[in-house]
């Protein structure tokens, strides 16, 4: 389907049209992110956002308010989200779809420059929502079975190798390296097996990570953007919100006693079975090593786009790291959590 391209006279009209928010005063395009398109709108009333959602396979913006409100009667600080003229929290528009919220003021900190209060707050925010979700109807499957019977090794290797094409055709000579090296650890990581079912899953926020939080000076102000709201297994979504926070991480390397120490501030609102901790890091490195986040950049629309290969190179590292050193790292987190 077509999807026209709007620019700022046109959300203004859009807005005008379908909500009650009073005298629009200034609209401002928010660049942060790499998928959907997000404004700052300004009213004589208020702050708001207003999004143009990416409706790919894995965003259920229907289901967002609802967890808000939820999780807003449980302390969890998130925003509030408001309905059309016609009693609607999305507003489907020339083929885009539209929510309006609250505008969250605050900072979000760059990927693996996360302080210590962070690391603390935002471990033990996991585990709260994860709590509070259990009261709320089962949600899509995230990373679970189905998944990996869809991105398998072999469909990796298919997605990697049309990727490495339009690498070379770019001249991006880094990404033909990393992409190379993503193949050849197929046939190494086809030996790891998961009991898929002896994993703990949550309903939950489904990309939680640092740039989801927006924080105050020493606090997190708000959880953001539950569109891609699923049900993960708990350990994964742990290991992998630890990954992108801590600075010792940059350089795609896991700090055993700072990941312990999210873990355990996790563990105070939600629990993790032993074969969580056993099987955390083959999952989160299996997870990584099938995923192709090139072909996410090569085919992404988005002006912000270029986050997504540096997520790309980010995680290529991590996997060079987990292929010299999981065996290490899960049998000092057996010997603290089991």
């Amino acid at each position: 389907m077509y999807k026209k391209n709007f620019i700022i006279s046109d959300i203004r009209e859009i807005i005008e049209r379908n909500y009650d928010i009073g005298i629009i005063k200034e609209i401002n395009r928010i660049l942060e992110g790499a998928s959907s398109e997000c404004f700052h709108i300004i009213t004589e009333e208020g702050e708001y956002l207003f999004k143009d959602i990416e409706m790919i396979f894995m965003n259920h913006p229907d289901k967002e308010p609802l967890i808000n409100n939820l999780l807003s009667q449980n302390g969890i600080p998130v925003s509030v989200f408001y309905k059309t003229k016609n009693g609607e929290y999305l507003l489907e528009y020339a083929g885009h779809i539209f929510h309006l919220q609250s505008f969250i003021k605050g900072k979000i900190l760059e990927v693996n420059t996360a302080p210590k209060w962070f690391m603390k707050e935002s471990a033990e925010m996991l585990g709260k929502i994860h709590k509070v979700l259990e009261g709320f109807s089962s949600l899509t499957s995230g990373i679970g079975k189905e998944f990996f019977e869809f991105i398998t090794p072999e469909a990796a290797k298919i997605s990697y190798e049309k990727s490495v094409d339009i690498a070379l055709r770019h001249g991006e000579k880094q990404n033909v390296i990393d992409l190379k090296y993503r193949i050849s650890l197929l046939d190494k990581i086809k030996n790891i097996k998961f009991e898929m079912d002896r994993f703990t899953y949550r309903n939950t926020h489904g990309d939680y990570f640092i740039s989801q939080i927006i924080c105050g000076e020493n606090c997190i102000n708000a959880i953001i953007d539950f569109t891609s709201a699923c049900v993960h297994p708990a350990c994964w979504e742990l290991i992998r919100s630890y990954s992108y926070a801590d600075p010792k991480c940059i350089d795609g390397k896991i700090d055993y006693d700072n990941l312990v120490k999210y873990v355990r501030s996790y563990m105070k609102f939600s629990k993790l079975s032993t074969y969580d901790i056993k099987m955390m890091a083959y999952l989160y490195y299996y997870q990584l090593a099938v995923c192709d986040y090139f072909s996410q950049y090569y085919e992404s629309n988005n002006s912000n786009k270029n986050v997504l290969c540096h997520y790309a190179h980010w995680s290529t590292k991590l996997c060079r790291w987990f292929e010299e050193n999981i065996e290490e790292l899960t049998d000092k987190l057996e010997k603290e959590f089991c």
